[in-house]
Parts: structure tokens; sequence; C-alpha cells
């Protein structure tokens, strides 16, 4: 039985969180059975994971095109790419990768990930008009493809409103090198970091922009009790940046560490993670802090419920309605290595990456196996 040759269709190969989905999925392939390249449409920015991938054996070809040139001119250039290399799954991420997906013809096997909700996430990047064009056009993109793959059940039932068939694979990490972590190591963490050491340790990671709500964080630790007990350290940059700075500049209690390399360490030293998302995929902060066996505090959210419904011992959930009710959870919070069990088991059980890579891996088997004729969705 010969290869099969994979082709993942991707913006770029930044450091984020579909990057990093894309790199657990890729390391873990059968390489007896498939062979995996891709394919990037822009130049890759100063964070790219290129050589990662690289290292993997996996080939990287850029089609080194603009945001305008790609849709000028990704069809055609995308198309005479496949023709010198041949690849029997074309699998995209991202709207710019799905619309040349969406152009192709040849191989008739096409998969999207889709790993946000267009009409949800779009209108905060966008505004409420240019974002609900955004999310029509990428659903509309989306109906033109034989396969569509959420990256959680949320996305998937977002997606029966608008008339857009899809099934769920979600998201997973890798578990290895991983484990709940003792009080001793988290002291010596914490030391190296610079970080109080006789607190209740809360760590906030997330680009600073409006869905990821960085005001109600600060806000409800400086009204929390007991604050000298307890400490918030901020990780991420963003446009939302300063003006969040500005607002915990009143407490001491509160530090920002900008974006960091070393967000693992950083998980180990802490006690509990918060997240307060308007809106998520399936978000990595969560599983990856869940990994290290951190009960977490989440905004109740479709995508958070999701997670937190595994295994209701894990954490909390807050409703972004009730502005208070997150100051109450960080001022009840206590350690728990029970607590922390079960949050680790989340991931070990569920949300790991060796469970999506086989996921998928059946997916391209049952798709190439069962070639048919595909009439999009009108």
């Amino acid at each position: 039985m010969r290869q099969l040759n994979l082709t993942y269709l991707v913006s770029t190969l930044g450091r984020t969180g579909p990057t990093n989905q894309l790199f657990n999925l890729v390391s873990r392939l059968d390489r007896g059975v498939f062979h995996p390249s891709i394919v990037t449409i822009s130049p890759e920015p100063a964070d790219s994971l290129a050589r990662e991938f690289q290292g993997l054996g996996v080939r990287v070809r850029s089609l080194k095109l603009s945001r305008i040139e790609g849709i000028l001119r990704g069809p055609r250039r995308l198309r005479s790419l496949l023709k010198q290399y041949p690849a029997d799954v074309v699998h995209s991420q991202g709207i710019r990768p799905d619309f040349l997906n969406s152009t192709l013809r040849y191989p008739t096997t096409r998969i999207a990930t889709q790993r946000n909700d267009p009409f949800v996430d779009y209108p905060m990047l966008y505004g409420q008009f240019g974002g609900l064009i955004m999310a029509r056009l990428h659903v509309t993109i989306l109906r033109k493809l034989p396969k569509v793959v959420t990256c959680s059940h949320t996305i998937e039932l977002s997606n029966q409103c608008h008339q857009l068939p899809s099934t769920t694979i979600q998201n997973g990490i890798d578990t290895r090198n991983k484990y709940v972590v003792s009080s001793k190591e988290k002291g010596a963490k914490r030391e190296a970091l610079r970080l109080p050491e006789s607190v209740l340790l809360f760590i906030w990671a997330a680009p600073f922009i409006s869905r990821k709500n960085p005001a109600a964080v600060i806000k409800a630790f400086g009204d929390a009790q007991n604050s000298k007990k307890k400490h918030l350290c901020v990780l991420g940059d963003g446009p939302l940046l300063n003006k969040t700075k500005r607002s915990a500049a009143q407490y001491d209690n509160i530090s920002f560490k900008g974006k960091v390399d070393n967000v693992d360490d950083y998980l180990m030293a802490a006690d509990c993670f918060i997240s307060t998302s308007l809106s998520e995929g399936l978000p990595n902060s969560v599983i990856e802090a869940l990994s290290w066996g951190l009960p977490t505090i989440l905004s109740d959210i479709p995508a958070h419920r999701e997670i937190h419904q595994i295994e209701k011992r894990s954490g909390d959930l807050f409703s972004l309605d009730n502005p208070h009710a997150l100051t109450e959870l960080i001022e009840s919070f206590e350690i728990s290595g029970t607590t922390a069990h079960f949050a680790r088991s989340i991931v070990v059980n569920h949300l790991n990456a060796d469970a999506m890579a086989g996921h998928y891996q059946t997916l391209y088997h049952s798709l190439t196996n069962n070639r048919s004729s595909f009439v999009p969705v009108s």
C-alpha cells in the first residue's frame, strides 16, 4: 500500500493555538501510511514554527503571497504547486486557506478544520457590520468543501444553525512530561520566576483583545477580599495591554509578565488558572493548564462548558452576567490535591493529542477509501 500524501494548507506557521494543534497532529501521523507536507500562503513571521515542523521531516513550502495576492493569485499558484507535488488530501485551517482549498477540484478529498465560530468571533475582530459579512463569507466558503471538521462540539452545534454540515474532532495536547506538580516544585518555580511564594497564585494567559475580556479578571481580583494572600500573574500582550495595566496600577498583587516562551513554567508555579473569555473554539490555554493539574475558574461560555462537563470536579464556572461571581470564586478558592487530579484527568482521558491524531487518521482513511462525487451545499 502506497503512502497517502497529505498537504496541510495554512496562512503561516506563526506560534498560535491552531499551529500548535497542527504540530500535535503531524507529529503523531503514522509515517508508514501518511506523508505530510505543509503549504503556507504568506511569508513566515518572526515567531514561525517552520523549523520545528521541518525537524519532523515535514517539507514546508510557501506561496509567499500577501493577503490581496492570496485572493488574486493564490488559486492559480496553489494549483500549479499541486500539479508538481500531487496530494491525496488537502487539509486547510483558517479563512484564507479555506478559500484557496474551496477553489480546487482536485483532489476530491479536501478537508477544513474550523477552529472558531465566525458569527461570534468576527464581529469582535472586525466590528458588527464587517464581522457579520466576514462570517457569512467564511461559512459560504466552508460549504464548498467536501468535509468540515470542528475542534469542538460547541462549534458544530452553531454550524447546524447555519445549515453547515460538520463533525467534531476535539483539540488535544501532548501530555508527556506533564503531571500534578508538588508544592515543593511549585515553590522552586516561583523563586526562579520571581513570583511570590506564600500566596495562592492565579494565572491568566491570553492575547489582550476584547474577546479575551482582560478587564474582567483585573476588576474581580481587585475586588477580592484577603488580597494579600492571593496574587494574579498575567501573561500575554496585545492592543489592550496598556489599558489593562493602567486599570491594575492601584493593585500591588497583580503582576504582568508579557508574552513569554515558557508558559509551562508559570503553569507549574500556579495554583489556579482563570479564563474570562467571551468566546472560544476549544481553548488550548485551558487544556494546557488542566494538563498540569491546575483547577480552573472559567467564564460560563459554551466552549468552557464543554470542557467542564467532562469532569465538573475540575473547577468552577462563573456567569459573565454577574461581575461579582468571579470575585467570589477567587475569594473562596482553596488548594485541593483531589481537584488537581480531576483536572488532569480531563486531558489524560479525553483531550490528548494521541486521541485527536488518531481520529484524524481514521478520517483520512475513510474519506480516501470511499471517494464519491461531492455536491456543495447551496
